[in-house]
């Protein structure tokens, strides 16, 4: 279960990279107009987005479980390719992804996975950095009716068979004043369900010095 909880909260850190559409509807033309405003304020801001520090509340829901799994902490972004979640409620958790390793270290139980997962994890799962055509191969993205929240919401539904294992749908929501996805639900395989909420409050500021330097106990017990 951690594995699938790593790819939702890296997916979190990652939105804010462009993706490109595939849009179906009855005023082709009018959603069209639509989610190109959309995704050219997302690809804009994308363009100028350094850093970020953000409150991350994650809600799992599982067949398998009987109630709905809360986890509260902080997550820490660098556009340099590293990417620090710390959950600290209802226990210590850190997935730190750093020099194209992938750390997920518990420190309460002295568990550690590290593994080398190369420059393109994040493109291969979720269509980031990805050609135009190759997007086109992974996703349909709509924008749904927003309501009157004042937020944009898309779906994304993969075509490719690689991230279908993972996941079935995907619905963002986009906060205009930043660009940025404020909430995002994965419905995942087999009925599981992740909902991601993101409150960004320091964007493009120095983030705390040496974050991303994580020590581990040498007698730690690895995870497979």
């Amino acid at each position: 279960m951690f594995k699938k909880q790593v790819l939702a909260v890296l997916f979190a850190a990652c939105l804010c990279f462009p993706v490109y559409k595939v849009f179906s509807s009855e005023n082709v033309l009018n959603a069209k107009s639509r989610l190109d405003f959309v995704l050219k304020n997302i690809k804009e801001n994308e363009k100028s987005l350094k850093t970020f520090t953000a409150k991350i509340i994650q809600e799992r829901e599982s067949p398998l479980l009987r109630d709905t799994l809360r986890s509260k902490g902080m997550i820490y972004f660098d556009h340099d390719g590293k990417i620090l979640v710390k959950f600290t409620k209802p226990s210590r958790m850190l997935i730190l992804l750093k020099d194209n390793t992938l750390i997920v270290y518990y420190p309460d139980l002295s568990k550690v996975m590290r593994r080398y997962i190369g420059g393109n994890f994040i493109g291969k799962y979720f269509g980031i950095g990805e050609s135009v055509d190759r997007l086109c191969k992974q996703y349909s993205i709509q924008l749904m009716d927003k309501g009157g929240s004042g937020s944009y919401h898309l779906k994304l539904i993969p075509w490719d068979n690689s991230v279908k294992k993972h996941i079935d749908s995907i619905e963002v929501t986009i906060n205009p004043q930043n660009w940025l996805p404020e909430e995002i639900g994965i419905k995942e395989y087999k009925g599981n369900r992740t909902v991601l909420h993101l409150n960004f409050f320091s964007i493009n500021k120095p983030l705390p010095e040496g974050i991303f330097a994580i020590s581990l106990p040498e007698d730690y017990d690895n995870l497979h």
